[in-house]
């Protein structure tokens, strides 16, 4: 009997596996994001697999079964039949029985390419700098993270929320920053990288060339260079010259530049200076208003206060201590 094909959550299981493994190539990269683009829940289905091979529960069996591997050998055992073949068989994703499985499958390939990974983590008020594995720099906006897999054909990291990314160059190793929904790809350059609301990304860039690539549509491809400017929603946005003066991020210098942005976006970016910041839209309609103005991040409620005025809106702090921007 034929066997059925295998279902999508399997094939982003591959997927994440071959990335993981530092096994793609141009060709494996393009029929990747085909693969992407037929359906516009495979971005999702994709990094949650790739969540999973980094869960802790598969480098505890990872470890253990390296373990028991050594004492098989010293003890002059063979070592056990091939359970599956790699790229052959069906990879059951799910639980511990998916973190053994891709366990098994890292000790059967013992010359798999080694893949060096780390995780940042950013709290809400307080940037973090860090130097990565290739010797790129990374600022974390609070309230944000990054897991890095670098391979020895190419550099990917996810970011959720807000970095600022000094990349060391390395033209055998692309540098990707990937989001839920985008991948950026530069060589050698500086960016900025600001996840927004409805799965849109504000690229900046402030030295070299980067290419970004919405994940759902890898055919709406824009290329950036220095002292430009995209926000991309998957559509093919119009790119921004900035001021020839900015040589880092806003918000590295406590500020918020809001160039049209939607007062949604708005609040992302205070909460992530502010710890404990609660503050809501009393209307979701309200989240598509759009602002401009350049705001101190250091202090929201008189931000808030201002955008309300500006919106013909109202600020109400609840006995909570919640503020609620209301008609």
């Amino acid at each position: 009997m034929r066997p059925s094909a295998p279902t999508p959550e399997e094939q982003a299981a591959l997927w994440a596996d071959r990335r993981r493994c530092g096994e793609m190539d141009a060709a494996a990269d393009q029929a990747l994001r085909a693969w992407l683009a037929e359906a516009p829940d495979r971005a999702r289905l994709l990094d949650a697999q790739e969540r999973l091979l980094t869960d802790p529960a598969l480098a505890a069996v990872t470890a253990r079964l390296a373990a028991e591997a050594g004492r098989s050998r010293r003890a002059g055992l063979h070592p056990a039949p091939r359970l599956f073949h790699r790229w052959s068989s069906r990879l059951w994703v799910g639980g511990l029985a998916a973190a053994a499985c891709a366990a098994l499958a890292v000790l059967m390939w013992p010359s798999a390419p080694v893949v060096v990974e780390q995780r940042l983590e950013g709290v809400a008020g307080q940037s973090l700098q860090a130097a990565l594995e290739d010797g790129s720099l990374i600022q974390l906006n609070g309230d944000s993270r990054v897991r890095t897999a670098f391979g020895p054909e190419r550099r990917d990291v996810w970011l959720s929320g807000e970095g600022f990314f000094s990349v060391a160059k390395d033209a055998r190793r692309p540098f990707s920053v990937l989001t839920a929904t985008h991948r950026i790809t530069a060589l050698g350059t500086r960016f900025n990288v600001d996840e927004r609301s409805g799965g849109a990304v504000e690229v900046t860039v402030l030295e070299g060339r980067v290419e970004v690539v919405p994940l759902n549509h890898p055919e709406r491809r824009q290329v950036l260079t220095a002292g430009r400017r995209l926000l991309s929603d998957g559509a093919a946005g119009p790119i921004q010259r900035l001021d020839a003066d900015v040589t880092t991020p806003d918000w590295t210098e406590g500020w918020i530049d809001a160039d049209n942005m939607s007062l949604a976006d708005l609040l992302i970016e205070l909460k992530r200076r502010s710890p404990g910041l609660k503050a809501e839209l009393a209307d979701p309609a309200l989240s598509r208003r759009r602002i401009s103005g350049r705001f101190a991040a250091s202090e929201p409620q008189d931000v808030l206060t201002t955008v309300a005025d500006m919106q013909g809106l109202t600020l109400r702090r609840e006995a909570s201590g919640r503020l609620l921007i209301e008609r």
